[in-house]
């Protein structure tokens, strides 16, 4: 096998990535840490290029199992290690309820490879908001390096055995491709986009690129090197709105151009000394462990803390990390790494295949046996999952198509004729209990018009990504040409301050002025408070004053919408304007519970239990009577 040199400002791109990424988790301060990942994605492509390029250079052949066994050695040890030391803390710290077998299972994927299609499958996305008490998220870069070193080798070997001449050509198209594909992906699945190797992979190639160049001195190594540390740094501070994509551009650049200076020279000035220095180096040889510690501290963390973790206890988390990390690299990362010339490549292969799958057996069995069902009397767990029964069934998600609009079986109950719809985002999901009330004390049925981060705005521009802002206009559009004749239409959804989105205001203004005539009554369910962590953790940390704001406080997040509601609602004699506000918060402040039960599934949806006892509430009033609309024809939905 051969060599490639040893390069330490590699390493100090390492700590510059690794430190991107600890800082941004930990909260201080960098807009796009996150691209600290794009930045590794880059320096293996070209070590395992680089790699595998010098060997087939020396001996006209590369040795699969060498170079898996060396993989094996690489990444197996530490991340044995990490996976199962984070699932004992979480036996000890999370919930029984579903949140360990999570944990137990996200370690299955894990070893298998696959953290990152887990976590696509299982989670609303990385920058979600319940993301942060998943501890081993993490790992799913993990998932997109792996299959990445499965299927390059053999690729490499294919290009080479076709035409050796079209190697260079052939990644060159692949991450062109993979490039156009994340930006596709981006539009119709972004976490697709996000999570899967095929997505990720130009980041990869345009390290393997600079791997292929022939190795010749380069006039002028440190301009490179210095506008690619530049970049990098200039990347990680800089807030990104369209990422992954052509959003990571400038950290993959950044961190093309050193790499290129580091392949095609030794004089890289300032930026060279930098790299080199024994902080750099020290925190590049512990980056792998580093990584691999630092989250699951975090995550768990979060998962039993309420409200913002401290800064003096995020800083003493990353302190630890960086102690782990220097133990793992120490002890396990080190003398693992070590050939044994008594153990071939082979035996190395089959014993982590073995282990793999004798630790994902043994994860499935403790995530089975620790696992319990929810019980009654558990009001986190019941508060948590105290959700629409019809949830996945009637919601499209933000990057859904429309072929399936509407949604059929989405009617409550089925066979009846639908006189009442909901019309909304996800807090008007959250609010579908409250619709179905209504049609039941009607007699008759209630349908669901839901889209995640889609307020029931015509023309409104939801912030998203061109084609699912797109796709919510056209929603919304799709929706209005149903409602003519409802008896009942029920308008609900995160109200944008008027201060936060001057258009909005206007453009829902002309959506209830198309919408009066259609209908024969039309309810605006005001604004909800937002509390300050997740109303379940809060119950399980017996801490429900962490979650509870002031009555002031949602005052000041809501009388804008709820004056402007009102304002708008006393324009038609058919529109009634709904205040939450004395259901949700009494004179001092607003709680995450009442009268047992969870106010909120989450830290701001309605439980689905609080939207039928305000239906009960709203019910039992006299509703004023309403004018029939000038044109109340039209077909039903």
């Amino acid at each position: 096998m051969s060599s490639i040199r040893y390069r330490p400002e590699i390493d100090g791109l390492r700590a510059i990535a690794v430190s991107a990424v600890v800082i941004y988790h930990a909260g201080f301060g960098l807009r796009a840490g996150q691209v600290g990942v794009d930045v590794f994605f880059v320096i293996s492509g070209y070590l395992i290029t680089s790699l595998l390029w010098a060997e087939e250079q020396a001996s006209g052949r590369i040795d699969l199992f060498a170079f898996y066994a060396r993989r094996v050695r690489r990444i197996l040890p530490a991340l044995v290690v990490v996976v199962l030391a984070t699932v004992a803390a979480s036996a000890c710290l999370l919930s029984p309820y579903g949140e360990i077998k999570k944990v137990t299972l996200s370690g299955i994927a894990s070893l298998l490879f696959a953290a990152n299609i887990f976590f696509q499958a299982h989670t609303g996305g990385y920058f979600d908001s319940s993301a942060d008490r998943l501890p081993l998220l993490h790992l799913w870069s993990l998932g997109v390096e792996e299959q990445f070193y499965l299927l390059w080798p053999l690729g490499l070997l294919l290009l080479l055995r076709l035409r050796r001449q079209w190697v260079v050509p052939a990644v060159g198209l692949c991450g062109a491709l993979s490039l156009g594909l994340a930006e596709v992906l981006l539009y119709v699945a972004p976490n697709a986009a996000f999570y899967e190797m095929p997505a990720r992979f130009w980041e990869l190639a345009l390290g393997g690129l600079v791997a292929l160049r022939p190795r010749q001195e380069l006039a002028d190594g440190a301009k490179f090197a210095g506008a690619g540390v530049l970049l990098v740094l200039a990347s990680t501070a800089l807030p990104i709105v369209h990422f992954p994509g052509v959003g990571a551009l400038p950290a993959v650049l950044g961190a093309g151009l050193l790499i290129y200076a580091v392949h095609g020279s030794t004089q890289l000035g300032w930026a060279g000394a930098l790299l080199r220095s024994r902080v750099m180096v020290f925190l590049g040889l512990i980056s792998y462990s580093l990584y691999l510690w630092h989250w699951p501290l975090l995550a768990l963390a979060h998962a039993t803390h309420q409200g913002t973790i401290p800064v003096a206890i995020r800083a003493g988390l990353c302190a630890v990390a960086v102690l782990l990390a220097w133990m793992s690299y120490r002890w396990v990362e080190q003398p693992l790494r070590r050939p044994d010339p008594k153990v071939s490549a082979r035996q190395v292969v089959a014993a982590g295949l073995a282990m793999s799958a004798a630790l994902c057996a043994g994860l499935f069995s403790l995530g089975n046996f620790m696992d319990e069902p929810a019980q009654p009397t558990d009001l986190a767990s019941v508060t948590e999952s105290d959700q629409p029964a019809n949830r996945v069934a009637c919601n499209f998600q933000g990057g859904e198509s429309l072929d399936s609009f509407p949604r059929p079986g989405c009617s409550v109950p089925a066979g009846q004729p639908v006189r009442v719809a909901i019309w909304g985002d996800s807090h008007a999901l959250a609010w579908e209990p409250f619709a179905w009330a209504i049609a039941q004390h009607d007699g008759v049925a209630a349908t669901a018009y839901i889209r995640d981060a889609c307020a029931p705005s015509l023309g409104w521009d939801n912030g998203k990504h061109a084609l699912e802002a797109n796709r919510c206009r056209q929603f919304n559009q799709l929706v209005l040409a149903r409602i003519d004749g409802l008896d009942t239409l029920v308008f609900s959804a995160y109200w944008p301050n008027e201060s936060a989105d001057t258009d909005f205001n206007g453009k829902f203004a002309a959506t209830l002025a198309r919408v009066v005539p259609k209908v024969r009554r039309v309810i605006l369910l005001g604004p909800t408070p937002f509390l300050h962590d997740s109303v379940p953790l809060c119950i399980r940390s017996h801490n429900l004053a962490a979650c509870a704001i002031t009555r002031s406080q949602f005052d000041a997040q809501a009388l804008a919408q709820r004056n402007f509601l009102r304002a708008l609602a006393a324009k038609y004699s058919n529109v009634e304007y709904v205040d939450l506000t004395d259901f949700f918060c009494d004179a001092i402040e607003c709680p995450p519970v009442r009268d047992g039960y969870g106010l909120y599934w989450d830290s701001n949806h309605v439980a689905s239990t609080a939207a039928r006892k305000f239906a009960a509430q709203y019910l039992a009033r006299s509703r004023p009577s309403v004018a029939a609309p000038q044109n109340s024809g039209g077909s039903r939905p």
